[in-house]
């Protein structure tokens, strides 16, 4: 059985002409993606492999990759999502280990993205 790894990359993009989406006519949306890479994509090219795919799924809803603000491993007991979305970061991340694809939060204005909080903590161990 193959192991999958979760990534979370956090994007910004631009509606293209044709774009369903259209929140007060903003100039870029924000979004999280979430995928689930298998070990053997896991190596070197891992972060060329999901903007690959994170460029692919916004370009089939009309958008245009314009800048990524993040990308890392996803370790739930690592993440703690202090936003109001009505799915929480680790249910999105669930979806892509289910679906194989990429899974996108809801979409938001700049302003909105300027009041979410993600917070990555680091667990020590300590040693005896």
């Amino acid at each position: 059985m193959t192991t999958k790894q979760t990534w979370i990359t956090v994007t910004k993009s631009r509606p293209l002409e044709g774009c369903d989406i259209d929140i007060d006519g903003c100039d870029f949306y924000f979004a999280d993606a979430y995928i689930a890479l298998s070990e053997e994509e896991c190596g070197s090219k891992a972060i060329l492999t999901i903007l690959d795919n994170v460029e692919k799924a916004l370009q089939s809803d009309r958008l245009e990759l314009v800048e990524v603000k993040m990308c890392a491993r996803f370790f739930p007991e690592e993440w703690v999502d202090q936003t109001d979305s009505i799915d929480t970061m680790h249910s999105l991340a669930n979806r892509a280990l289910e679906a194989e694809d990429v899974v996108f939060s809801s979409f938001r204005s700049e302003e909105i993205q300027g009041l979410y909080q993600y917070h990555h903590t680091v667990n020590e161990i300590e040693t005896k």
